[in-house]
């Protein structure tokens, strides 16, 4: 996942647990994967992409199960892009909610 980041990539997400920033590739990668590492079923149901003032905006949701409960999470993400990948990015998140 590190590899749709610049390396100097900036990302903030606005969560129910509260702000998460990073900064790098890497750690962007990893905040994004803790997420759904202990999904044992994660299928993508829905996803759109746009552009809005020169910026892409994708939005997508998840339906998985972690711990025997299935869970529905949709994402809206803002993006800069550099070479054409994200250098910038403001992320939305619904939360894990019960499906």
């Amino acid at each position: 996942m590190a590899e749709c980041f610049c390396a100097d990539t900036t990302f903030r997400a606005l969560t129910p647990a509260g702000v998460r920033e990073r900064t790098g590739a890497d750690e962007t990668a990893a905040l994004i994967g803790a997420w759904f590492g202990d999904s044992t079923v994660l299928e993508l149901t829905d996803s759109r992409t746009d552009e809005v003032g020169g910026r892409l905006y994708v939005t997508y949701c998840f339906e998985g199960v972690e711990e025997g409960k299935p869970y529905v999470v949709r994402h809206h993400l803002f993006c800069t892009l550099s070479d054409g990948k994200i250098a910038g990015a403001d992320l939305l998140c619904s939360g894990f909610l019960p499906r």
